[in-house]
């Protein structure tokens, strides 16, 4: 005999399945994928920490925002897609939300990796 329990179950991993394959369809084309979008964060928030650490070193001082160019053709995009982008996700908060659940977990899986070497 099927429970409630189970029917509640497979309902809501139904709904959930539906909701993240229904939100991958309605990103615009001109819109970079979530996928690529994490990669990109991924690079400016470490641009962002060692520009941060390299301020407190004070030599050879440099700014983040020196490095987006290079993270930018190194992810075969430009400025103004990685813009529209990021304001498109930043409009639709649950896909923003999702990513950076991802770069946060890709983030903390580096760090964890570099504190054990």
């Amino acid at each position: 005999m099927i429970s409630v329990k189970n029917i509640i179950a497979a309902a809501v991993s139904v709904l959930i399945f539906q909701s993240c394959s229904h939100t991958e369809k309605n990103i615009p084309k001109e819109i970079i994928s979530p996928d690529s979008m994490v990669a990109i964060m991924v690079d400016v928030h470490l641009a962002e920490a060692a520009a941060n650490v390299n301020r407190i070193n004070d030599s050879q001082r440099f700014s983040a925002g020196e490095l987006y160019p290079l993270i930018f053709k190194t992810h075969h995009i430009d400025s103004a897609t990685f813009r529209k982008s990021f304001d498109y996700y930043l409009n639709h908060p649950d896909k923003f939300n999702r990513i950076y659940e991802q770069v946060i977990a890709e983030l903390s899986k580096r760090e964890s990796e570099t504190n054990v070497k």
